[in-house]
């Protein structure tokens, strides 16, 4: 059996074994191992399962990944998420559907200091579901609106998605955020629109409150200035050439404890904002492992190679390359975690892009957005179950029908985005 060969079977057996419920980590260890042991030995393979635990668990540039965790569930367990939330509901409480864009306001702005989009999610649902309920909106277009809003974490810098990407494919972190900054905005404006639209179907409702009543333009400027505050010093220190990138991370967690004793935080939501960072890094660097452990198998396999001799041996143009893969990660986003198809395909892809000759920048910015929308598809939509989760009496069958026309949305910005390509690289190549 050749090396391609038991590349090819362990990517099927690796299929398989998420398939039945396998956690992703625990498959590509397993598959990993199993598939580099076949072609060079058992002996080599334990010391590739060493390696790769070592090499990620000490590998200075992730830890940029608890700290940005850290950053956003403090800000999450200071109270500063509902602040937020009013400051936007301020602009928007008196339109059709201005709750609702307040919600996607208020996501997009934690996104900002966060860089997850289930953090974003979960926090901005236990905030804005129950002010929507109140003013009797349908629980489509608020599950939908929150659900969405929560994808812009994984899009606006600072992103653990960007930065795995830019860490994976040895590109720039600063220029991956940058480029991440107009394709963020883009989906922001497109969310909005769609909320202008679906509230004409879903019943409209209208906030009669007054702008005097929900708080001073001073309240309002108070109430977003932590978290511009935290967005100027992480990225104003990044692009000002003060800090690293893990310097950034650094300093912008501690600001965010700062932020949110002063707010009044006490031991035990420090505790938890802790615990739950822990808890989330755990994961996300089991997964790591694995795909190091996976990238051992793909490389000796050589399956880089024969995927990109496939493709010419067809004549594909570059556009055609590109129109397959985008289309592979719609299809895994139905099945698979966003991360998770990141670490484990974009080894494989990237050498094929590079092959043909299309920007790296670009497309990892259109692969985070093909990823992003695997967040609100079932049946693994993570987004879709975290806000059930957060909102109390939500069923799930109303965020699968609500997140739809958000999902269109999101299409027509990967369309754009690849119809446009200078949206995507323009800051970053300015």
């Amino acid at each position: 059996m050749t090396q391609q060969t038991i590349g090819f079977l362990s990517i099927l057996i690796l299929m398989a074994l998420i398939a039945i419920g396998c956690p992703i980590a625990l498959a590509m260890i397993i598959v990993g191992a199993g598939g580099f042991a076949a072609i060079v030995g058992l002996g080599p393979a334990l010391n590739v399962l060493e390696t790769a635990t070592f090499d990620t668990a000490s590998n200075y540039s992730l830890t940029l990944i608890p700290l940005f965790l850290l950053m956003g569930n403090l800000i999450a367990q200071s109270g500063l998420s509902r602040d937020l939330f009013l400051a936007a509901k301020r602009f928007t409480g008196n339109w059709n559907g201005g709750l609702a864009i307040a919600g996607i306001t208020s996501s997009a702005a934690f996104s900002a200091v966060s860089g997850s989009s289930l953090a974003t999610a979960s926090t901005m649902t236990k905030v804005a579901y129950p002010e929507m309920m109140s003013h009797a909106y349908d629980p489509k277009l608020a599950a939908g609106s929150l659900a969405a809003g929560g994808t812009l974490g994984i899009m606006i810098p600072p992103s653990i998605a960007l930065l795995l990407y830019a860490l994976i494919t040895e590109q720039s972190v600063k220029a991956m955020f940058l480029a991440g900054i107009l394709p963020g905005i883009l989906g922001f404006l497109l969310y909005v629109i769609t909320v202008i639209i679906m509230a004409r179907i879903w019943r409209p409702v209208e906030d009669k409150q007054n702008r005097k009543a929900r708080g001073s333009l001073g309240l309002v400027i108070k109430r977003f200035l932590p978290f511009v505050s935290l967005f100027a010093l992480v990225m104003g220190g990044l692009y000002g050439g003060f800090f690293t990138p893990t310097e950034a991370g650094g300093a912008g967690a501690a600001m965010a404890l700062l932020i949110a004793f002063y707010r009044g935080m006490r031991v035990k939501q420090l505790k938890q904002a802790l615990s739950e960072t822990l808890r989330m890094s755990a994961t996300i660097f089991l997964i790591l492992i694995g795909a190091e452990v996976f990238g051992y198998l793909l490389s000796v396999s050589q399956i880089s190679f024969e995927i990109i001799q496939i493709f010419k041996d067809h004549q594909f143009s570059s556009w055609q390359i590109l129109a397959s893969i985008l289309l592979f990660y719609i299809i895994m986003g139905f099945f698979m975690e966003s991360l998770s198809m990141i670490l484990l395909t974009v080894p494989i892809f990237y050498p094929l892009i590079i092959d043909a000759g299309i920007d790296p920048v670009w497309f990892g910015i259109l692969i985070v957005t093909t990823v992003e929308m695997g967040l609100l598809t079932p049946p693994v939509g993570m987004n879709l179950f975290v806000v059930k989760d957060a909102a109390q009496g939500l069923a799930l069958n109303d965020v699968m029908r609500g997140v739809l026309p958000f999902f269109i949305a999101d299409i027509i910005r990967l369309i754009i985005l690849i119809a446009v390509p200078m949206i995507v690289l323009y800051l970053p190549n300015s």
